[in-house]
């Protein structure tokens, strides 16, 4: 499969018309018929990398997926964000991410507490300074809304 068909895959689950569960089986499809065809040995390894890419790390290249694996970011994590709406990410934001212990839960929790505003590098100021759900639902229940990841902080500062 070439980089071409996994970037109009990407396409597609960029526009919705895909999920990426199915987008992942798709590409892991996809890269079984290649696969079929391909030579053992190398194409072995090949297909390693490819089942990988299918499953969160499809538009890094190898050596990118080699430095989020020594991040301990694998692919997984790397989905599960996408999976709550953080596409597009790039390897230094994962890393940063990861260090501020951002997962999927945390960036969900808040969307279900009403904060939509959910930049990589909004969340991992709110995770600095310990905003979580719990705390804008609180804010919520006595009129405050609408506020921006710096308002947030800074309220939460005061405290």
């Amino acid at each position: 499969m070439t980089n071409q068909e996994r970037r109009q895959i990407l396409e597609m689950v960029v526009s919705g018309k895909l999920t990426v569960e199915q987008a992942a089986k798709l590409l892991e499809r996809l890269d079984a018929q290649s696969a079929e065809n391909a030579e053992s040995g190398a194409d072995t390894e090949k297909r390693a990398d490819q089942r990988q890419r299918a499953g969160g790390f499809g538009r890094f290249t190898r050596e990118q997926i080699a430095t989020l694996r020594d991040y301990e970011i694998d692919a997984a994590y790397v989905q599960a964000l996408e999976e709550v709406g953080l596409t597009g990410l790039s390897v230094k934001q994962l890393i940063s991410l990861k260090d501020y212990e951002v997962d999927a839960d945390y960036v969900a929790a808040l969307r279900e507490a009403g904060f939509t505003d959910v930049t990589a590098k909004h969340l991992i100021a709110l995770k600095d300074y310990d905003v979580d759900a719990d705390y804008i639902v609180a804010l919520r229940e006595i009129g405050v809304t609408g506020l921006t990841a710096p308002q947030l902080i800074a309220l939460k500062e005061l405290v």
